[in-house]
């Protein structure tokens, strides 16, 4: 109500305006067509020569409009197209989330003649398609897209042979992407699966790494990705020890200092007549902050060959920062009795009976027949016997072998 009170306004404003500017004209203007004169006032002239003015301009755009009326007619059967197509998509859409694929597959079928929806269209076909099992019309449609739409295609055809338990095939597919391609989370998330079930190790090792620095993978399931292909490369390594040496350097620090990964590359190397680049490796890792001594010395024990003094003072070192813990005297007592220093292994199997925890009875069994074997060496027959029998309550017959 406002706005048409102020239209008026201006309206009566204007009106005004021009009766006080038209009253100071008082000259007239004489039009000569012989034999005729006409004589008008100089403001009704003025008033002729815009009124005219405006009456042209009208004409002018009617005429325009009246042409461009098959043109407007083309825009809005396009528009009405477009609309239909964007709303048959979106259908289509909704039914492929819903598992109605048929359905599906029939609205994309209404959106493919629309040139805009066509791509979008034709790849939610084959989607439904692919559900139904219908490889004909799957790779029909497909066959269908344009040029800016083939690489979505391999894309789907990548997860769609994941799907059936064909890595090779979607390996392949990923493989003739681009490089940008290749680089996407989602590229990667299926290369991964693809390299999973290939168990190419490698590949799964450099994938999940980028994954987990990117944040493409939930932080758990990375690592532990991570780490089943780092022992996989190491069963790979088949105790190769050249092969092992190249595949530890390779290897970062979180996982050089990951206690299973530290003892299965160990024991490659003890089983490839290497200890001493066994003892590195776990001393190594024995050197982190969160080391697991329970975890990494029985493995040590076992790789003992050829030490000297300096790994004896180095697993007295270990007793004192763990000095609660069996494992690290029983190592030192170990370490002792390689080089033959028997007073010093057997007080230190001593400590190790004395810190074993209610828990750990086949540690303290195993113990027991350590120090029973050391007595036996020294020529302690009944210190040894007793041991012996300590031990029998606490371990197998196979323990004692």
């Amino acid at each position: 109500m406002m706005r048409w009170l102020a239209w008026l306004l201006t309206l009566a404003l204007a009106a005004a305006l021009l009766a006080m500017g038209a009253s100071g004209r008082p000259g007239n203007v004489a039009i000569l067509l012989p034999p005729y004169r006409i004589d008008v006032s100089l403001n009704l002239a003025i008033l002729a020569i815009l009124v005219g003015f405006a009456l042209f301009y009208v004409a002018l755009r009617g005429l325009g409009l009246l042409l461009g009326l098959p043109r407007a007619a083309a825009l809005f059967r396009a528009r009405r197209r477009a609309q239909v197509a964007a709303a048959a998509l979106h259908e289509a859409v909704m039914h492929l989330l819903a598992g109605r694929f048929r359905r599906a597959e029939r609205a994309a079928g209404r959106a493919v003649d629309s040139e805009a929806f066509r791509p979008g269209a034709l790849l939610t076909a084959a989607q439904a398609a692919q559900a139904m099992q219908a490889w004909d019309r799957r790779d029909a449609y497909l066959e269908h897209l344009p040029e800016a739409a083939h690489e979505t295609a391999t894309l789907l055809r990548a997860q769609w042979s994941l799907e059936a338990r064909e890595p090779q095939a979607a390996r392949a597919a990923l493989r003739s992407l681009s490089g940008g391609v290749l680089r996407r989370t989602q590229t990667l998330r299926m290369a991964l699966a693809a390299a999973r079930a290939l168990q190419d190790h490698a590949e799964v090792l450099r994938l999940a790494s980028t994954l987990l620095k990117h944040r493409g993978l939930h932080p758990a399931a990375a690592k532990a990705m991570i780490h089943g292909a780092a022992l996989g490369l190491i069963r790979q390594a088949n105790h190769d020890g050249e092969s092992l040496r190249t595949l530890w350097k390779g290897f970062d620090a979180a996982l050089r200092h990951d206690p299973q990964i530290a003892v299965a590359a160990a024991r490659g190397f003890g089983l490839a007549g290497e200890p001493p680049q066994a003892r590195a490796l776990l001393t190594e890792a024995l050197r982190a902050a969160d080391a697991e001594p329970s975890v990494l010395m029985p493995v040590m024990r076992g790789m003992l060959t050829g030490i000297d003094a300096a790994f004896v003072a180095q697993a007295e070192a270990w007793m004192d920062r763990w000095p609660q813990e069996a494992q690290a005297s029983f190592l030192a007592a170990r370490a002792c009795a390689e080089i033959e220093l028997w007073g010093k292994a057997q007080q230190y199997l001593q400590k190790s009976i004395d810190r074993c925890q209610p828990g750990e009875r086949r540690l303290r069994g195993q113990i027991h027949a350590t120090l029973a074997r050391l007595q036996e060496r020294i020529e302690r027959e009944d210190q040894a016997q007793r041991h012996w029998r300590l031990a029998a309550q606490d371990l197998s017959s196979d323990d004692l072998g």
